[in-house]
């Protein structure tokens, strides 16, 4: 059995009103109507790649937590409740890895929701050789990573192990 690590970058949010630089207006924004449908071809995308997530990270912010809500009636019912971390919030890479490597030893595939430059930075990170990276991680794309291990596959994986050693890029969308 396969482990799966599933990086989303939010779609398309509105801009922050005018002259407002808050975090609190960031974090306010909403997806876009264009952000809204991009939010649900992503959804049916990983439908049709029969990819669904058993544990679910996502930022608080409104624009993450659209995105998720679009995607949701795509996927199989999640197993546990979404984890909304607030640490995923314009967090470097390390960090982001850092809360994936708490993810439960029952989810054999993990979504991370989250936002730019940090989820573009760690896709490169994970995989620095993948060239359709070099298009760029825009609003409603999507990398797919696949876990290899010597281990015997139907052991539950070990999240706090993986890293860019055994994170392989399989697939980069944007639906």
């Amino acid at each position: 059995m396969n482990t799966t690590l599933l990086l989303l970058r939010h779609a398309e949010a509105a801009n922050p009103p005018m002259g407002d630089f808050s975090e609190i207006a960031d974090r306010s924004r909403p997806l876009t109507a264009a952000g809204q449908a991009a939010a649900q071809r992503c959804g049916l995308w990983l439908r049709q790649k029969g990819l669904s997530p058993d544990y679910v990270l996502c930022s608080p912010a409104l624009r993450t937590r659209q995105t998720l809500a679009g995607l949701q009636p795509f996927l199989t019912p999640l197993k546990a409740e979404p984890l909304f971390c607030p640490d995923i919030y314009e967090a470097p890479p390390e960090a982001l890895l850092a809360q994936i490597q708490k993810a439960p030893p029952h989810a054999r595939s993990v979504l991370l929701v989250g936002h730019n430059p940090g989820i573009s930075a760690l896709v490169r990170a994970l995989d620095p050789m993948a060239m359709e990276l070099d298009q760029g991680f825009a609003t409603g794309s999507i990398a797919v990573f696949t876990a290899w291990s010597s281990e015997d596959s139907e052991q539950a994986p070990e999240w706090s192990r993986y890293d860019n050693h055994n994170l392989t890029l399989d697939t980069f969308a944007r639906p």
